[in-house]
């Protein structure tokens, strides 16, 4: 049964208003202290339901796996279902009576849980391009507003005019117009930006209509078994959840109680979510993890299963350490340059680092692993550019030929079973890189099944090849000829490969996964793949992280995450953002804040995004931070034709400062293998080096030793993990930004300047003991802070 609270008449509305004052007046409400609950049908905490501008499309077996045990339906005022059954996916609508906040209820036969529900900010923004003398045949735009794919938004001329409606929610978007099948900047747009890699894009903003400022909501302090939260700013309503219950409190002016349940006594890890709204805001989420009854306080109390503690480096294997000289087997051909044939690092490679405590002293406790299933032994692909010719061997691991065996140049699956196990024994998770999208041409699958269609074409209708069609045909391109794309729309081949990859959990006991170039597989495997692998928890005991690859849009990127799909992907957005910000003079922090604010606007504060110092797929940091490699080149010819060796003292400093950052924002650091000591590059294959660990010089020492400080001080703090997140002052070369929760206080400051800056800064959080992490003095007045900090440097203030 699906049932709505219907819309009520003008006096209704007038006395349920009348209502709510009075309650207000009262400041309290009723509680619940126990409701119930231990284990339910819902695996982890439901994530919210983001509504459309228009009708959403939700799979319900994202939340409840059996949609027959679901018996009702309820939702609140304002939204309504348009089917009249449940089955496993229903459309909601919503009208203007929606709050910006609210929750749905699902009662099955046992229980009942309550799902967030997010109202959509979009409004119609009417984009116009004039051409009074229809100068243009076609003309697209292509940006953030439509996932950079320019077939998603033709613009229809008429009187003059070329213009397409947009729903767009109150933000500023990157794009560019595309006349006559070019693409450029806006002619008729003067406000532009840099993009980040180089180049430029023409600025669209959405202006804000709202009347109200957005609700602050804090973590104050607990008593007993009752926490406090502090109010800020206009507030119209607080919905608290016990984690998928929705649970009363007691509103006292600007302070809300609530009263933990009597039920988490029972449960090592629960939690307590919480959000405030007014009628154009919600607020950031208020996210606090219990220990049994009590709020959690201490990091001896987190373990590994905690996904939030997780400080990931990406090891590529073969260019990591050499364990065992014997499975060594570089092709040697002429037609491969050294730079793209196997060098020689292997799992037992891995595990000897992770023996000799090398993880450990740098405070890391998740190692990713590039793929490690067996590639073909051949020479394959080619670079051909500026004098440069080299085809490649396939010591990266993306080019699988088998879904489940190691490459014997990586190993064996005794090698691997014995990485994992040590892992684990020094406290570290594993995480597989896995490649869903593609196999190679020799891949027994695409060999046997190619009349089946179990891949997608090699050309388009037009007789075009359909290679590297990242945006226009996202799901369907290949990344080359040799490298067929599964088509993981039949179920056939979307269960066989899910199946395939949960084997890894079920035989080797890994912790996650990271998947390959997410957002060119379809929605659908995701949610079959994530099915099986909360099976395989449920068998397990275990939490599994699982992140994904998405290089585009925050809107697109969020689509692949939620409940039924993946915990998270790689936030290459803000990493663009934080890079320029860090290495560009012209660059200021305003506009890595933004960048900062529209994060958590679609990941929430508390996300679990990967935040990276580099990847396998960009140019070394050091390279762009020397100097030694430019914004705007060839990075990958740069790479091939010239050394980039290159570092500096400031490089140093400004890699450093990316460290800071990673380690202090929400979100999950990732550490690219080298960043920690300043391995220099350019991009693939230069920026794939071997790894150094011995007779490191002055600057990698001391980097070092500072990556190691800072990701023990988030380790060891769970303020960085769970705090909520305040801007104090933004400039061009100086951030500050706190993080609180409960009485820990952690305040960062940057200084990309590269003169020494005496700081004045007024905080509304507690500052009591408040010192400097590098003994340096703090000058504090009340709530005003004076610190002096250095050019180029940064400062973590804790208390």
């Amino acid at each position: 049964m699906i049932s709505s609270k219907r819309p009520v008449s003008k006096s209704g509305l007038q006395f349920i208003f009348i209502l709510v004052l009075f309650f207000l007046a009262c400041k309290q409400e009723t509680r619940k202290e126990n409701i119930g609950i231990t284990k339910g049908e819902i695996q982890g905490l439901a994530t919210p339901v983001k509504l459309n501008y228009d009708t959403t499309l939700i799979f319900l077996t994202d939340y409840i796996g059996k949609t027959e045990d679901i018996t009702e339906l309820i939702f609140p005022l304002g939204l309504s279902s348009i089917s009249k059954n449940i089955s496993d996916t229903t459309i909601l609508v919503c009208d203007s009576l929606l709050a910006q906040f609210s929750v749905f209820t699902i009662k099955t036969k046992s229980n009942q849980y309550d799902i967030p529900v997010l109202r959509s900010a979009k409004q119609k923004h009417i984009f116009n391009f004039s051409d009074p003398k229809h100068k243009y045949k076609t003309l697209a735009i292509s940006g953030e507003m439509n996932a950079w794919n320019p077939a998603n938004t033709p613009l229809n001329f008429k009187n003059g005019i070329w213009s397409a409606n947009l729903y767009l929610e109150p933000d500023k978007y990157a794009y560019q117009i595309v006349l006559d099948g070019k693409s450029q900047l806006d002619p008729q747009n003067k406000i532009k930006m840099e993009n980040g890699i180089g180049g430029w894009n023409s600025i669209l903003t959405v202006k804000n209509s709202a009347k109200l400022s957005k609700p602050v909501l804090l973590t104050e302090k607990t008593i007993n078994d009752t926490i406090v939260l502090k109010i800020q700013d206009s507030v119209s309503d607080i919905i608290v959840l016990y984690q998928n219950h929705k649970i009363d409190i007691i509103r006292q002016k600007e302070e809300i109680k609530i009263v933990i349940p009597e039920d988490a006594k029972k449960i090592k890890r629960s939690y307590i979510r919480a959000r405030a709204f007014n009628s154009d805001y919600v607020s950031d989420e208020v996210f606090i993890p219990l220990e049994y009854r009590k709020v959690l306080s201490s990091a001896g109390e987190l373990t590994r299963q905690d996904k939030e503690t997780n400080i990931m480096y990406f090891v590529m294997v073969d260019r990591f350490k050499d364990g065992t000289k014997q499975n060594n087997k570089p092709l040697n051909d002429p037609e491969v340059l050294p730079k793209a044939d196997f060098h020689g690092g292997d799992l037992n490679g891995v595990s000897e680092m992770i023996n000799n405590g090398y993880f450990e002293k740098l405070g890391v406790n998740c190692v990713w692993l590039s793929p490690i299933v067996a590639n073909p032994k051949g020479k394959f692909g080619l670079y051909n550019k500026g004098g440069i010719k080299s085809k490649f061997s396939a010591y990266h691991g993306y080019w699988p030929i088998s879904f489940t065996s190691v490459d014997d140049r990586f190993g064996t699956s005794d090698d691997l079973k014995d990485l994992v196990n040590t892992a684990h024994k020094k406290n570290n998770n594993i995480l597989l890189d896995i490649v869903a999208h593609h196999v190679h041409e020799q891949h027994p699958v695409y060999v046997a099944n190619k009349s089946k269609k179990w891949t997608t074409d090699l050309y388009l209708p037009d007789g075009t090849l359909n290679t590297e069609k990242w945006d226009e045909h996202r799901l369907t391109t290949w990344f080359d000829v040799f490298l067929p794309t599964l088509n993981l729309q039949l179920d056939e081949v979307s269960q066989m490969l899910s199946d395939s990859t949960v084997f890894w959990l079920e035989k080797y006991n890994v912790d996650g996964f990271r998947h390959d170039a997410t957002k060119h597989i379809p929605l659908s495997f995701w949610r079959t793949l994530t099915s099986k692998v909360k099976k395989t928890s449920e068998k397990t005991g275990k939490t599994y992280y699982q992140v994904g690859e998405t290089y585009g849009t925050p809107e697109l990127i969020d689509s692949y995450i939620g409940s039924g799909l993946l915990d998270a992907q790689f936030d290459f957005n803000l990493f663009d953002a934080m890079i320029s910000a860090v290495i560009k003079e012209e660059v200021g922090f305003e506009t890595l804040t933004e960048k900062l604010k529209q994060s958590v606007k679609y990941y929430g504060v508390h996300n679990l995004m990967a935040n990276i110092t580099g990847n396998q797929d960009k140019p070394r940091f050091m390279a762009l931070a020397s100097g030694d490699l430019k914004f705007d080149e060839d990075s990958k010819l740069a790479g091939w034709s010239r050394k980039i060796e290159k570092r500096t003292e400031e490089a140093y400093s400004k890699l450093s400062i990316m460290h800071s950052l990673i380690m202090t924002l929400p979100g999950i650091p990732v550490i690219y293998y080298g960043d920690e000591i300043g391995l220099t590059g350019g991009n693939d294959p230069d920026n794939r080096r071997m790894m150094k660990f011995n007779n490191l010089d002055k600057n990698e020492s001391k980097l070092l030793e500072k990556v190691s400080f800072l990701t023990h001080l988030r380790k060891n703090n769970p303020v960085f993990l769970f705090g909520d997140l305040n801007f104090i002052k933004t400039e061009k070369d100086l951030l500050v930004f706190s993080r609180k929760y409960f009485d820990k206080t952690a305040i960062v400051i940057i200084n990309t300047g590269k003169k020494e800056s005496v700081i004045d800064f007024k905080v509304d959080v507690n500052i009591r003991n408040l010192k400097d992490t590098s003994g340096s003095p703090v000058e504090i007045n009340g709530q005003n802070v004076k610190i002096t900090i250095s050019p180029l440097s940064y400062k973590i203030l804790i208390n």
